[in-house]
């Protein structure tokens, strides 16, 4: 008997045939008793006896399942008639391609009876679903394709035979990719997805299904051998199980055109270097300065390298194409983003519905990933569809052009948590909220449902002025508009007073030198001469207030290191005179710094003007 290799991505065939089918067991492993002449004949005699299957007898042959189809193991064969495929074409596939793609999509185990009404949906031997329908009825079909009746006896449809049954069908069962299968189908246009994605694949043997023959100087055999396979960037890292057939997705394929304006739009926000020196807020020499107490090169400001602290990329693995650590990473983490948002679960149809429909998207619709990732302008995905792909368990777009808005792969960031915090000693700062925000003070973002900041604490009657320190997490190598959220004191029913800061900035340049800067409200200044002649921000005094601190463009990647630029906002004086409280707000009341990436196109826009 032939071996028959089952490749699936962990798929439990129990458990499969146990929700499909729903006639007694052993009524699908007894051939049916009949009088028919068929009845004391093999599947594979049956076959090899019937002039309009001699086509399909000839392909059997090929790759040996004229063997097993003369076995004893019980199955049902639906042959397709002589003239309903290209023999030739066929036979010129490999065998594996035609024991997969044909013959396997045209058995299953197993007799599978025309009587049953609830036996419709049956699991192939190359573990496809398809469609045995209009049961009890002149229609019968399988996978939408006429069966013929029995022409000895036309009042059934099937030829019972010693181990199983036979249906012959006037075309043969479409073979459907499912989702992963699909990266290999279109390879000759999409090979760069393709290639990427089989990296991350792994074929090992399931012993548990697989049938133990002998064994061999000491190394177990199989008679017949199951192999699994496992994806971890489809299965682990976009939350996806592309290979199951009773899954639905909606699977993005770019073209390889497509693949190369990506990436060459998206790396240049992965600007790698292969050892980073960054201020760490948490390093002793830091301590509770404050960042502007210390004077440098005249202006006074916190030295670039106080609190220093470097880190090492870690080296590209032994077999990676790229050996540069900074090139590796860059392209890792590039191709990494550009595959992060190109599956969805059809059966979210809260989001994804119109996938499926193929309703129109309006300015209001949002796609929900398998990576729990919401894509807006959604629209811009029928644009960059040339072709839908009907799927085994899905659908397949094939993509012209990356259907992404700039969002998506360089998103706004955004933070309240503090870093680090100068304050009087004992004290630190407390998060606050508020429900029902009066529109007067705050106008919340969409989505937000009340204002949140934090807020540094003092003692009774102190002069401290405190500081916050922010981390940038997340930062890429492109430029910003910075901004501060300031609460005004009307929070805490305090009279009206505005803040006077100054905001410095830390961060690394290309060659890996540290820099601190000063926001002026527009840009970044780093001379001591235009540090000294920045005028305090005056902000917030009876309204929450957004600040725009300036443009800046990092001239290096930190997203992924475990090293962050960092934000210091600190008041416009090194203590609290009595003058000072009355004139000014003490404790700082910060809601979020924010990171707007400034894209190419508004950028160009800007130098223009």
């Amino acid at each position: 008997m032939k071996h028959i290799s089952k490749i699936g991505m962990i798929v439990v065939a129990g458990g499969m045939l146990a929700a499909t089918s729903c006639s007694d067991f052993s009524d699908y492993n007894t051939a049916v008793g009949s009088t028919d002449p068929s009845a004391d004949k093999t599947l594979w005699e049956n076959i090899a006896a019937n002039e309009k299957l001699s086509d399909f007898a000839e392909v059997l042959q090929r790759v040996g399942y004229d063997k097993v189809l003369n076995a004893s193991q019980t199955y049902t064969v639906w042959a397709p008639l002589n003239g309903s495929y290209n023999k030739d074409s066929l036979l010129a596939l490999s065998d594996a391609k035609i024991e997969r793609e044909f013959v396997n999509n045209l058995i299953a185990y197993y007799a599978h009876k025309e009587t049953d009404p609830n036996d419709t949906t049956i699991f192939m031997l190359n573990e496809k679903l398809l469609k045995f329908t209009n049961k009890n009825s002149g229609a019968l079909a399988f996978d939408a394709k006429s069966i013929l009746p029995n022409k000895e006896n036309p009042s059934v449809f099937n030829y019972p035979s010693l181990n199983g049954l036979l249906y012959t069908v006037s075309n043969p069962a479409v073979f459907r990719a499912n989702g992963y299968e699909m990266y290999g189908e279109m390879a000759s246009v999409a090979s760069k997805m393709n290639e990427y994605v089989k990296k991350y694949e792994r074929v090992y043997l399931d012993e548990n299904k697989s049938v133990k023959g002998e064994i061999i100087d000491g190394v177990q055999h199989y008679d017949d051998s199951v192999l699994n396979v496992r994806n971890s960037l489809i299965q682990e890292r976009l939350k996806a199980r592309l290979n199951d057939e009773d899954s639905l997705y909606t699977v993005l394929i770019p073209t390889d055109e497509a693949w190369d304006a990506s990436y060459n739009t998206i790396s240049k926000y992965y600007k790698y270097i292969p050892t980073i020196a960054y201020q760490n807020l948490s390093h002793s020499d830091v301590g509770n300065t404050k960042g502007g107490s210390t004077t440098t090169s005249s202006a006074t400001i916190m030295a670039p390298t106080l609190g220093s602290t470097t880190i090492s990329l870690s080296a590209p693995p032994a077999d990676a194409e790229l050996q540069n650590t900074e090139a590796y990473w860059n392209d890792s983490i590039t191709k990494y983003v550009m595959t992060y948002d190109l599956i969805f679960s059809e059966t979210m149809k809260r989001y994804n519905s119109k996938l499926v429909t193929r309703e129109p998207f309006t300015a209001k619709d949002t796609l929900l990933t398998t990576a729990k990732r919401f894509l807006p302008y959604p629209a811009l995905l029928e644009e960059a569809t040339a072709e839908v792909k009907t799927l085994s368990n899905g659908h397949a777009r094939i993509i012209n052009k990356y259907p992404f808005s700039a969002e998506t792969y360089a998103p706004v960031l955004k933070t309240r948590e503090s870093d680090r915090v100068v304050n009087a000693p004992g004290y630190g700062t407390s998060n606050w909220h508020m429900d029902n925000v009066p529109p007067a003070l705050c106008r919340l973002d969409e989505g937000e449902d009340m204002l949140r900041w934090i807020r540094t604490e003092l003692p009774e009657n102190s002069n401290f002025a405190p500081e916050l320190d922010f981390y940038l997490e997340g930062v890429l190598s492109t430029t910003y508009d910075i901004y501060i959220v300031l609460v005004p004191g009307l929070v805490d029913n305090m009279d009206p007073k505005p803040y006077s800061l100054r905001v410095d900035i830390n961060y690394t340049d290309a060659d890996n030198k540290q820099w601190s800067g000063r926001f002026t409200g527009e840009k970044v200044v780093t001379d001591a001469r235009e540090i000294r002649a920045v005028k305090p921000f005056l902000v917030a005094e009876n309204k929450v207030d957004t600040l725009k601190l300036g443009r800046f463009t990092f001239p290096i990647c930190y997203a992924g290191t475990g090293c962050s630029p960092n934000i210091k906002v600190m008041h416009s004086f090194s203590t609290f005179t009595s003058a000072n409280k009355r004139n000014y707000e003490q404790r700082l009341r910060v809601a979020n710094i924010i990171l707007k990436p400034v894209h190419e196109q508004e950028e160009n826009a800007t130098k223009e003007d």
